[in-house]
C-alpha cells in the first residue's frame, strides 16, 4: 500500500534542482523500475544535455568549470515522478491519494498509520512501514521511538532541524538560448547557500536557491527574484501560466550525513527521511532511488523471514553503507559541511576561488576521489600557488579577507580533507549486524570529537 498526500494528478510534484545522472546505467538506479522506458519518454527530457558543472563568483570574476563525466540531465521532475507512480501501479502497488497521515499505530513496533483519505478516517496496517516522507518527516515526529523494541533502545537516529536546508525553485522560459546550456551552474549565496541555474533545455531553465537552516533565514523567493532580475539573459523571462503552480516550489532537504541507523522495529526510512542527500550540494534523486530500492528489498525479506525487528531489518543500513557504498561516500563528504559552517562566508568564497577544479569536484561529488599521493600533493601546491598569486592581485580585497585569515582557513581545510578519509574508512566498516552497532557508534563519536578539536570548532557549533 502506497500513501500519497497529493491527488493523483499532482504526484511527483516536488521542489528539486531536477539534475540526475543517466537512468540508462542499471548500476545507478537499482530495482524493478524500467528506467530505460522513462529515458525514452520525451516528456521527461532525458537527453544528456549536461556535460559540465560551473561555479561562478561574479564579484571575484571567478568561473570554474568541472567536466561532468558520463553526462547528466536536467529533467522534468513532475513528469519523472508521474512515470514512477504509474510503473509502481502497473506492478500491482495499491495506491491511496489525497491521504493525510495524522497518527502512527505502534505496539513495540510500528504497525501502521492513521490517516484521512478523501475526507474519511482510515487506519492502514502493515508488517513494515517505509517512511518516504522526505526531510523533516512527519512520521518521525509521530513515532515514539523510545517505546519501540523489547530489551534495548532503538538505534534509529532522530535528526535535528539544524541538519536541514531550505530551498526554492522556479522553471522559467527565456527568449534566446543561454550560453551555459550544457552546464549546471552554482553561485555563492549568503548564509552558506547557493543559487543555481540548471538548463532543462537551451531556453527552459530551472533557477533556484537554498541555504542551511542553522543560519539566519532568507526570503527565498524575493532573493531569487533579486538575482534573476539583474541578469541580462533573464530580462524577458516568463513563467508559462499553465505551469505556474507546478513549477514554483519550496522544500526542506537534508544537509547532513545519512542517519546512523535508518531502521526501527517495523520501520525503515528512505530518501530524504534517511538523509541520503548530498550534504554539500543537496542533490538527492539517486540517493532516494538507491535507498528506496534497499528499503523495499529488506522489508520484503524481513516479512518473509517473520522478523521485522531492528535485527531483521538491519540489512537496509548495511546495504547503503557497505554493500552499495553510497551512504559511506555521503558521510565522508559531510566534514566539509561541518567545517564550512564555522567559517565566515567571505572566507568560504575565497577558498572556493582558490581551490583547483579537481578538489572542488571531489567535494561536490560522490564518485570521484583523489587517492593518489602525487595528485594530493599537486592539489595542495595548487592551492598555495593560487593563494599567493591571487592575493597579490588583490582578488579578495573587496571581501575584506586578510592573507592570514585565508591561510588559517586553508590549513583547516587540509585538516578536514584528512578526516574525510578517516570517516570514509570508518563508515566503510559499518557493522553487518545490530550487535556491533554500539561499538561502531562509539568509535564514530570519538572521531567526531577528534575532528572538532582538529578544526578548533566551538562546542556550540558542533553538528552532532
Amino acid at each position: 500500500m502506497q500513501l500519497e498526500r497529493k491527488p493523483r494528478e499532482q504526484g511527483g510534484f516536488i521542489a528539486c534542482g531536477d539534475a540526475m545522472k543517466s537512468p540508462r546505467d542499471p548500476g545507478k538506479y537499482p530495482g524493478p523500475i524500467d528506467m530505460d522506458g522513462i529515458a525514452d519518454d520525451e516528456a521527461v527530457r532525458i537527453d544528456g544535455n549536461i556535460d559540465q558543472i560551473e561555479w561562478w563568483d561574479e564579484d571575484l570574476d571567478v568561473r570554474k568549470v568541472l567536466p561532468y563525466a558520463g553526462n547528466s540531465n536536467v529533467i522534468d521532475r513532475y513528469e519523472f515522478g508521474q512515470r514512477l507512480l504509474q510503473q509502481a501501479a502497473d506492478r500491482g502497488v495499491e495506491q491511496r491519494y489525497d491521504t493525510v497521515v495524522n497518527g502512527v499505530v505502534q505496539n513495540g513496533a510500528v504497525e501502521g498509520v492513521t490517516a484521512t483519505t478523501d475526507g474519511e478516517s482510515v487506519t492502514y496496517r502493515g508488517d513494515v512501514v517505509i517512511d518516504a516522507a522526505g526531510a523533516q518527516s512527519i512520521l518521525q515526529d509521530m513515532i515514539e521511538f523510545e517505546s519501540l523494541g523489547d530489551d534495548e533502545p532503538t538505534t534509529f537516529e532522530m535528526p535535528h532541524y539544524t541538519h536541514f536546508g531550505s530551498a526554492y525553485r522556479e522553471i522559467i522560459e527565456v527568449g534566446e538560448p543561454v550560453e551555459y546550456r550544457n552546464a549546471i551552474v552554482g553561485k555563492p549565496l549568503e548564509e552558506m547557500g547557493y543559487i543555481w541555474y540548471f538548463p532543462r533545455s537551451p531556453t527552459t531553465i530551472n533557477v533556484g536557491l537554498g541555504f542551511q537552516m542553522n543560519k539566519e533565514p532568507i526570503p527565498l523567493a524575493d532573493r531569487l527574484r533579486e538575482d534573476i532580475e539583474n541578469r541580462p539573459e533573464y530580462r524577458n523571462a516568463r513563467l508559462d501560466e499553465k505551469f505556474e503552480k507546478k513549477n514554483k516550489l519550496g522544500a526542506a532537504l537534508a544537509l547532513r550525513r545519512p542517519l546512523d541507523s535508518m531502521v526501527a522495529p517495523g520501520y525503515l526510512a528512505a530518501g530524504g527521511a534517511a538523509a541520503t542527500t548530498h550534504p554539500i550540494s543537496g542533490k538527492g534523486i539517486r540517493g532516494a532511488a538507491i535507498s528506496g530500492y534497499s528499503a523495499g528489498k529488506h522489508a520484503a525479506e524481513a516479512v518473509a523471514a517473520g522478523d521485522v525487528s531492528e535485527a531483521g531489518l538491519w540489512g537496509h543500513n548495511h546495504y547503503l553503507y557497505v554493500e552499495h557504498g553510497t551512504g559511506t561516500k555521503l558521510a565522508a563528504s559531510d566534514p566539509f559541511n561541518v567545517a564550512a559552517s564555522s567559517i565566515d562566508v567571505p572566507i568560504l568564497r575565497a577558498i572556493a576561488a582558490l581551490l583547483p577544479e579537481e578538489q572542488l569536484k571531489e567535494i561536490v561529488g560522490t564518485e570521484t576521489a583523489i587517492d593518489d599521493l602525487t595528485t594530493k600533493l599537486s592539489v595542495a601546491l595548487g592551492v598555495v600557488r593560487n593563494l599567493w598569486s591571487e592575493y597579490r592581485k588583490g582578488t579578495f580585497e573587496d571581501l575584506g579577507v586578510s592573507r592570514e585569515e585565508l591561510y588559517e582557513a586553508m590549513m583547516g581545510f587540509r585538516e578536514t580533507k584528512g578526516y574525510t578519509d578517516r570517516f570514509e574508512e570508518l563508515y566503510g566498516d559499518y557493522p553487518a549486524t545490530r550487535g556491533g552497532f554500539e561499538s561502531w557508534r562509539n568509535a564514530r563519536n570519538e572521531l567526531d570529537a577528534a575532528f572538532y578539536d582538529a578544526i578548533d570548532l566551538a562546542p556550540e557549533n558542533h553538528k552532532y
